[in-house]
């Protein structure tokens, strides 16, 4: 979205009964130019999680960025293709942020996933990416136009993500398996992963309007650098018509290991919204007393399910709605005050829902071996602040207890 300071208009999240059609739309897009094109773009301009490298004669790796984006490409249309669809709402949303604020300590477990391959939307964006329109329009292929100056934004919304069980045979050449090896993006240089390497692929998704219309039609955006044509905001209004942007378009890509800690979150990073994901993932699983998390299944209708059969989507067409228990629900009044303070493209604010930000807990799974030390430990999020009646003001005073004489020794 293109917008001078304070210009900016919220996401309106697409309905949850609409992401089985929306998924449809996003994995037929990735195959197609141009957007399978920004995975080779990343890959390029090595923002990509992976770096890859060709065995064989250089004549061969000529092309590896745009192979390896492809291959990419391909495995985002399967990974989408098999999800299960979840829709978090706003509360959930503000819950999951709270508690990702404190980072989670746990190695990264593949449990945590609540499906092998799923798609998550998110009714607020979980975090963004500002950029200058300048920045933004110089690339492998273009560079910005001399007059475009740095005032105007772009601004990246985070609003969904994708994930799967990943290896690095996921992305073998067809018929020639183990030609691309992959190396993760390091600025010490890591060694290729091994074969046998096991985790989750995370792609973010962000929104398609990138706000061509706010922008004067004849205005110069970019330049071509292959032939020194000038590309105006009209120009790319029409290209992105031309091409049928879905709602959503993706923006970054990370990978997790198993049995690793997370990256630390960066600001405005992949390794940022990763936490969210993942703490996301952790309130869904906590059951029994910790049960923080409701979630109701709505079905796909007949119609929907033939429309899922001729774009070959193997995943369930059924969608669950995820949101904070009813114990915990915070007030209407409370969301509402957060929803009027957030920047509407960027991650809400959620203080009046959570006043005392939302804490972790190392629990043992098996205290009877606790002391043997052959018990299981996971990580909890305790709501601690949010206990009583949802609509009942938070009462955060302390007692302090004075001893006016000395205390009788044990």
């Amino acid at each position: 979205m293109i917008a001078s300071a304070g210009g900016l208009a919220p996401w309106i999240a697409p309905r949850a009964t609409e992401l089985p059609d929306l998924r449809i739309q996003m994995s037929e897009q990735v195959l197609r130019q141009p957007h399978s094109d920004e995975f080779a773009m990343r890959i390029i301009a090595g923002s990509s999680p992976l770096v890859p490298t060709m065995v064989g004669p250089p004549k061969e790796t000529a092309a590896i960025g745009i192979v390896a984006g492809l291959l990419v490409a391909r495995s985002e249309q399967r990974r989408l293709s098999d999800a299960q669809l979840y829709w978090v709402d706003e509360d959930m949303t503000s819950l999951a942020l709270a508690a990702a604020a404190t980072p989670s300590a746990e190695p990264v477990r593949a449990r945590r996933m609540p499906a092998e391959s799923g798609l998550m939307l998110f009714a607020h964006p979980i975090g963004g990416h500002d950029i200058d329109l300048a920045t933004a329009m110089s690339g492998p292929w273009s560079t910005a136009a001399p007059d475009l100056g740095h005032e105007l934004r772009m601004t990246f919304p985070v609003v969904a993500v994708s994930w799967s069980r990943w290896s690095p045979t996921d992305l073998d050449l067809d018929g020639a398996p183990g030609k691309i090896r992959w190396t993760p993006r390091k600025p010490d240089g890591a060694a290729p992963l091994p074969r046998d390497f096991e985790g989750a692929w995370l792609t973010f998704w962000t929104t398609d309007n990138k706000g061509w219309d706010a922008l004067p039609p004849d205005q110069p955006v970019t330049i071509e650098k292959n032939t020194g044509k000038p590309v105006t905001a009209g120009d790319m209004a029409a290209r992105e018509a031309r091409a049928g942007i879905a709602k959503l378009r993706t923006y970054d890509e990370l990978i997790l290991q198993f049995g690793q800690p997370l990256p630390q979150p960066e600001p405005d990073t992949s390794s940022q919204w990763a936490h969210v994901v993942y703490t996301a993932w952790q309130l869904m699983g906590q059951t029994g007393n910790a049960q923080l998390t409701d979630t109701e299944t709505l079905s796909r209708t007949r119609h929907g399910h033939k429309r899922d059969q001729r774009a070959k989507v193997t995943g369930p067409g059924s969608v669950q709605l995820v949101r904070v228990h009813t114990r915990h629900r915070p007030s209407a009044q409370a969301s509402a005050e957060d929803a009027a303070a957030s920047h509407g493209r960027r991650a809400p604010q959620w203080t009046r829902r959570w006043p005392v930000r939302p804490y972790r807990r190392n629990t043992c799974l098996n205290p009877r071996a606790h002391a043997e030390g052959g018990c299981e430990h996971e990580e909890r999020v305790v709501p601690a602040h949010i206990k009583g009646p949802a609509d009942k003001p938070l009462v955060t005073g302390s007692r302090v207890h004075v001893w006016d004489t000395p205390p009788p020794e044990a």
